[in-house]
């Protein structure tokens, strides 16, 4: 029997994260070496947990602060007499370990309120955060084959792109969740105006909405084959998922 999409995006996970008991680990490793689909689903997760890895990366304490802090180490262990120098030496000791515990705390404490990823949050809230980080893709396909082929091995269905119309452009892909951890969505801009397409499996549809009243955003949905696409724009109409037709992976 054929597993499951979601059993193998858990044992992707599992596996990325080194989790898998060493039987499991072994066994998995011989249906990924057998699946071109599971091999492609793993190279791309990998590159989205490594972006993600460096994006929220922990800030690295001031040097001059840590020259600072080795400079009064040096100075201490001078003026430190030899007599009874063990007992002061173990006080010194312990007083740096206090101090170093404390900095890694001033430093890396906060960084544990940074946003994180989280495929389950608002499309609305994934829309601002990605137009406040500057509406940068994390990737940039460069041609047809290898934008097929993203989609191919996230959502097990190539997807190409018409050629759009004078004013609207296409940026790139990016990975933020949406309706899934494996959600593919693409920055488009119309007229400037930023807009925003998820795209994945029908069975992952949580049928997202936007609150009502309050957003300034619209929503608009469309089932293409065995996918779904949501459309997240400022504009009173889709002008971008119309453009997205299934098709093969092209030869490169």
């Amino acid at each position: 029997m054929k597993p499951s999409n979601n059993s193998d995006s858990c044992k992707i996970d599992a596996y990325l994260d080194n989790a898998l008991a060493a039987e499991d680990r072994d066994q998995f490793s011989r249906e990924v070496a057998n699946s071109e689909r599971l091999q492609g689903e793993i190279a791309l997760q990998a590159c989205v947990d490594q972006s993600l890895a460096r994006l929220f990366a922990a800030p690295s304490p001031p040097r001059d602060l840590l020259l600072r802090m080795r400079r009064s180490e040096a100075v201490a262990s001078v003026v430190i007499p030899w007599r009874h120098r063990w007992v002061k030496v173990a006080a010194l000791v312990t007083a740096a370990t206090i101090v170093w515990c404390m900095l890694a705390w001033h430093f890396f404490a906060n960084n544990t309120a940074s946003p994180r990823y989280t495929p389950n949050l608002p499309l609305e809230t994934i829309y601002q955060n990605c137009v406040a980080d500057g509406f940068h893709p994390k990737w940039v396909c460069e041609d047809k084959h290898e934008f097929a082929a993203t989609f191919f091995a996230r959502q097990r269905q190539g997807l190409l792109l018409a050629d759009l119309p004078v004013g609207t452009k296409m940026e790139g892909l990016t990975y933020r969740g949406g309706l899934s951890r494996y959600t593919t969505t693409m920055l488009a801009r119309v007229n400037g105006l930023p807009v925003m397409v998820f795209v994945d499996r029908a069975a992952a549809d949580t049928h997202p909405t936007l609150p009502a009243g309050e957003s300034k955003l619209h929503l608009f949905r469309k089932e293409l084959g065995p996918l779904v696409l949501y459309e997240l724009t400022p504009l009173n109409e889709p002008t971008v998922s119309d453009y997205l037709y299934l098709a093969e992976v092209p030869p490169k």
